[in-house]
């Protein structure tokens, strides 16, 4: 039984990562906790299913990539990939829930607020070197907690790039910072069989997923959906804080 809620977890977030661009480990981390599935464990499977996601979106988003900007990102986010790991490794696990949950409420709550608001406003942090402090951000939360998505969504968010260039460079930045991820994964000593095994038994499922995850980004507009999105992970971060 809990071998195929793990299965079916993983392949929720890789849905929510193949509709929205990022998210999949926001969305899987407190499930995967809740079933008592080893944090280093969850951490190495997310790590690599946001890997694979990657790869058909940025083939897809290709065009709307900015290369200048992924570098920079790609600069600030190999000098924070040993930070996660250290807070992996040196933080005790139920702090780290507890931290968890606490993001997931405040970020939760906060994106449901201004989902429910649209606020236009001129953009913001315009110097390129933000892109820097950014990518170090994601690989902290990266390689930590596989939440390396976030920090550039928002960046991209308050930058104000078109919707277009949003998701092309969230794909290309989670395929080159994902692939280093699972590389720090493996040297951290986060990967076992079992999470390999787990791996093998999503994989086939996770073609379906991206399938139908492109299907609902072409023929429905996501607005709705992602408002559920939000409010589950308030719910979650609660169950953690009281798990």
């Amino acid at each position: 039984m809990q071998l195929l809620l793990i299965i079916l977890i993983t392949l929720f977030g890789a849905l929510v990562r193949s509709v929205f661009g990022f998210g999949e480990a926001l969305v899987t981390m407190p499930l995967l906790a809740l079933i008592g599935l080893p944090l280093p464990t969850a951490t190495a499977l997310i790590g690599a299913v946001g890997f694979l996601v990657a790869l058909p979106a940025t083939i897809r988003y290709r065009a709307n990539i900015d290369w200048l900007t992924i570098l920079r990102l790609l600069v600030g986010s190999l000098i924070g990939i040993p930070f996660g790991i250290y807070l992996v490794k040196t933080v005790p696990t139920k702090l780290v829930l507890s931290a968890l949950g606490i993001f997931l409420i405040i970020y939760g709550s906060y994106s449901l607020y201004r989902s429910f608001h649209h606020e236009i406003k001129g953009a913001h942090l315009k110097n390129s070197g933000w892109d820097f402090i950014a990518g170090f951000v994601s690989g902290t939360l990266g390689s930590a907690y596989n939440s390396h998505g976030v920090p550039v969504a928002v960046y991209g968010t308050l930058k104000k790039w078109p919707a277009a260039k949003l998701r092309g460079i969230l794909q290309a930045h989670f395929l080159i910072v994902g692939l280093l991820v699972v590389i720090s994964h493996i040297t951290a000593g986060f990967w076992s069989l079992a999470a390999f095994k787990l791996l093998l038994y999503a994989a086939p499922g996770l073609i379906v997923t991206v399938i139908l995850g492109n299907y609902i980004v072409d023929h429905i507009a996501p607005e709705k959906l992602i408002k559920y999105i939000y409010a589950m992970l308030i719910l979650f971060g609660v169950l953690l804080l009281f798990r």
